[in-house]
């Protein structure tokens, strides 16, 4: 069964399609009407912003492998031909920095050469490709600003809160295996839920700024507040790793508000971070113990970048919780 995301993307693609199929019967001047229908395929994306990427990517694809086209068909055709002109499309475009319309521009290449009257190909034949093209992409746009337009602001703040759940779970879980009893179970570390969180923070983020430079994205420092997460998951994943080889409540007897508060490390506005420990009282606490120095210290080198990326990430969110 489709999922909401799965059943709007497969509506906007269809109304997408059925748009573009209408205006290439609409107009004379369209022959293939497969190109429209195609841009349609390669350009719908959820947000605006990479649809707009996609569109661009279509459309630099469609011109290069167009034009490139043109000029090989005066000396070759056929699978001959084919070859050649990719030989050709591929190194301009990378030389361009154009490397999003490869895909584009092999299968127009394939379509321009090896379709029904490929024999016609002349400039104006790239021409009208072109602009078949173009009723793809603008069909595409359409649809997606029209059906379900993405507040991207809103989404990123609903994975911030997400990523502070989480986070704020994980902490209570190392809190529990280093002080906690040993007869309560300890949550295993998920690995992926945090990181995907983060992988969909920093693209939205991303489709934010490039749609709007100077808007809130910027002025709530939303880049490098996406980079301190995805610095807090790896650091917090660590640490609860490293905490998972002590024996379970092996400080439970040892005066630590280093890890008392860490649980409320990243909650509120503000960052409620102790005093972090000494390395020499961590050798005296080793030898006490019984337990590997190494390993202490490791703890105490995430628990101390951990501990700096959660402040920058208070400092950095301020803006944001002075707003509200």
């Amino acid at each position: 069964m489709l999922n909401p995301a799965s059943l709007r993307a497969a509506i906007k693609i269809t109304l997408a399609a059925a748009l573009a199929g209408a205006w290439s019967l609409s107009f004379r001047d369209v022959e293939f009407v497969w190109y429209p229908l195609l841009a349609v395929v390669m350009c719908m994306d959820e947000t605006d912003t990479r649809v707009v990427a996609a569109a661009r990517a279509r459309v630099l694809g469609t011109i290069a492998a167009g034009l490139v086209c043109f000029l090989v068909h005066t000396l070759l055709g056929g699978w001959i031909g084919l070859t050649v002109a990719l030989l050709i499309v591929v190194p301009v475009l990378r030389i361009c920095q154009w490397q999003a319309s490869l895909g584009t521009s092999v299968v127009v290449s394939a379509m321009l050469f090896l379709v029904a009257r490929y024999s016609a190909l002349d400039w104006l034949y790239v021409l009208n490709r072109t602009a078949d093209t173009l009723l793809g992409v603008a069909a595409t746009l359409v649809v997606n600003f029209l059906f379900w337009p993405i507040n991207r602001l809103g989404e990123v703040r609903s994975l911030d809160r997400q990523l502070r759940r989480l986070m704020t779970s994980r902490l209570a879980a190392i809190h529990q295996q280093l002080k906690g009893p040993r007869d309560l179970p300890v949550p295993v570390p998920e690995v992926m839920v945090g990181s995907n969180l983060c992988q969909q923070l920093r693209q939205l983020v991303n489709d934010e700024l490039r749609s709007n430079p100077e808007g809130e994205g910027r002025r709530l420092h939303w880049r490098q507040r996406s980079l301190l997460w995805e610095r807090i998951n790896h650091h917090s994943l660590q640490l609860q790793r490293l905490g998972l080889m002590l024996p379970q409540g092996a400080l439970a007897s040892e005066p630590t508000p280093w890890l008392e508060r860490l649980p409320a490390l990243l909650q509120g506005s503000e960052a409620c971070v102790a005093p972090l420990p000494r390395r020499d009282n961590l050798m005296l606490v080793a030898r006490a113990r019984g337990l590997p120095p190494l390993l202490l210290l490791a703890i105490d080198d995430e628990l101390q970048r951990l501990t700096r990326s959660a402040q920058s990430l208070a400092l950095a969110s301020l803006r944001d919780a002075e707003r509200r």
